[in-house]
């Protein structure tokens, strides 16, 4: 396939996605008896949201910088790679319901592993993108070869979002907040050491 195609079909569910998530953010009713209908305390009830919102922008936007980094020296584009990005792709759109999900069940043990298990499902994926589509990754690739070239970098993500599953059931906000520093730190150019001209491995 041709590789602008390929990029510009996987921009395009990448910003459908995430042009979603705020879809999942609704005005609150008014509150009958209450000055102002209650608009500033429905506002801040919905904190949860915003984070949830946030982390949720967050991943995706930043899987879709190390898509497009990753990408920018890969010259053709293979079967297995389409299948595999196919994969990553169903994964970030389906984003938008855990939101959903938080968004009216709140931030409980169960939501919180719910949206955990997606991001983890997505870091592993593009660990896979990126091992068979990188022209820094040697040839043939085999599941040996995969786990060698496994780095500390890569970890951090599902290791992260291992801890903050299992961390759930005591603190569910505490969870939310491990999604949010996850997403932070795969964002920081200090610490993702490159932006462009090369394929960032974080996710």
């Amino acid at each position: 396939m041709n590789k602008n195609r390929f990029e510009a079909f996987s921009d395009g569910v990448f910003a459908i996605a995430i042009t979603l998530l705020i879809l999942e953010i609704r005005v609150p009713e008014p509150q009958s008896g209450v000055p102002g209908g209650g608009l500033t305390q429905s506002l801040l009830s919905l904190w949860p949201l915003y984070l949830s919102y946030a982390a949720c922008f967050a991943t995706i936007g930043i899987m879709w910088m190390n898509h497009h980094a990753l990408f920018h020296d890969v010259e053709s584009v293979t079967h297995a790679i389409l299948l595999v990005n196919l994969l990553l792709l169903l994964l970030v759109a389906f984003l938008p319901f855990p939101l959903d999900v938080v968004s009216r069940y709140g931030i409980t043990t169960q939501t919180m592993r719910f949206l955990g298990l997606l991001f983890l499902l997505i870091s592993v994926v593009y660990g896979v993108l990126y091992y068979i589509s990188s022209p820094a990754i040697p040839k043939p690739h085999t599941l040996r070869g995969y786990l060698t070239a496994w780095t500390g970098w890569n970890s951090v993500g599902p290791i992260g979002y291992l801890v903050a599953i299992a961390v759930a059931p005591l603190a569910p906000a505490v969870s939310l907040l491990l999604y949010a520093l996850i997403a932070a730190y795969y964002a920081t150019p200090i610490l993702r050491g490159r932006l462009t001209g090369g394929a960032t491995t974080g996710r």
